[in-house]
């Protein structure tokens, strides 16, 4: 199984990138969230993956943080939903939207996401409801790994690593997620 990869982004669409690495292209599927948090092209990118491989080939997908790559498993768990349909839903969704979606049992925001009906949505809440507390658990035993994936983002946007780290220290508590935390210290870094 491969966990990261670590090359020059060579080319990005809002869902893949070709990844440089020593030589070797890899296409790598993406959610919509993801493509908008990447660095520009040329830049070192190091981004965590979930390989599938079937008959027909290898699919790799990639993800921001081990947090989106952790739901797009759960979701990816849920019968019929396959491993595109879960990144439709990463793409339509922010982690946090999407897990108070299932929570509070938002049938309409889930089904949302292209090539996800209601009884699909019905069947992601029913399946995952209990797994999405385990979920945030892990999420929150994760915290300093989450810093740590942001300061990596902002370096990779060209910010240096001091500064980057800078900028999360002086961050408001309430902002908790990968997205927002990410959002907040770009705002930060850009009044410099």
């Amino acid at each position: 199984m491969i966990a990261k990869l670590r090359g020059k982004l060579h080319e990005k669409k809002p869902n893949s990138i070709i990844l440089d690495v020593n030589g070797i292209f890899f296409e790598i599927s993406i959610s919509l969230n993801c493509f908008t948090a990447l660095p520009d092209l040329n830049s070192e990118l190091i981004i965590s993956t979930y390989t599938i491989v079937r008959e027909d080939g290898i699919s790799i997908y990639g993800f921001l943080n081990d947090d989106e790559k952790r739901l797009f498993l759960l979701l990816n768990s849920v019968s019929k939903v396959g491993p595109k349909l879960a990144i439709s839903i990463l793409s339509t969704c922010e982690i946090v939207k999407l897990k108070s979606a299932i929570k509070n049992r938002d049938i309409n925001l889930i089904a949302t996401a292209p090539g996800v009906g209601k009884k699909t949505a019905e069947r992601i809440i029913l399946e995952l409801r209990d797994k999405i507390e385990e979920f945030e658990v892990a999420m929150d035993e994760n915290a300093g790994g989450l810093d740590d994936d942001i300061i990596s983002a902002l370096v990779n946007l060209g910010y240096k690593k001091v500064d980057a780290s800078s900028a999360l220290k002086r961050l408001d508590e309430r902002y908790k997620t990968f997205e927002e935390r990410l959002r907040e210290a770009l705002k930060l870094l850009n009044k410099l």
